[in-house]
């Protein structure tokens, strides 16, 4: 997006709301399936879309970040667990990670703790940059894909 200049649009950060639901599953799926293409597809969207409305936008903080009306990202906090973190292929590499981030770190100010697949470079060394440590990594036992996967957690200060 890029003005008459040729300068990019910046993004709007905002409160998700259920009318998102759409748009949450659509970026939550482009996303995974561009870093992850090794994960198993193990919902479709429909499913997806009805896990946002009905579990994720009702009991998490969810925030969006948009670009000309359109939800391109989303993070979604929960008891100082950061449970989402996806940016929609196409929006990568401006910055809103690192926004939505920010807006995760200041949902849950005493600190946050999110999982992320081992295998999922690109996203550890995101996390590691923006201050997490590695706390415990697990054999993917616990996770429905059966993917091993990595804790990190960040505390202020």
């Amino acid at each position: 997006m890029a003005d008459g200049e040729g300068r990019r649009a910046a993004a709007r950060l905002r409160p998700a709301t259920p009318a998102d639901a759409v748009a949450l599953a659509a970026v939550h799926h482009d996303a995974r399936e561009q870093a992850m293409p090794w994960l198993p597809r193990l919902h479709p969207r429909a499913e997806t879309r009805a896990w946002f409305t009905d579990v994720v936008l009702p009991s998490q903080v969810v925030t969006v970040a948009e670009e000309d009306s359109r939800v391109v990202a989303l993070s979604a906090v929960h008891e100082g667990w950061l449970e989402q973190l996806y940016v929609a292929p196409g929006a990568q590499g401006r910055g809103l990670g690192s926004a939505l981030l920010d807006a995760a770190r200041r949902a849950s100010p005493a600190g946050l703790r999110l999982h992320v697949f081992a295998r999922n470079a690109r996203a550890r060394a995101f996390y590691e940059r923006s201050g997490f440590v590695l706390v415990g990594t697990s054999d993917g036992s616990t996770t429905e894909e059966g993917e091993p996967d990595a804790t990190y957690a960040w505390s202020p200060g």
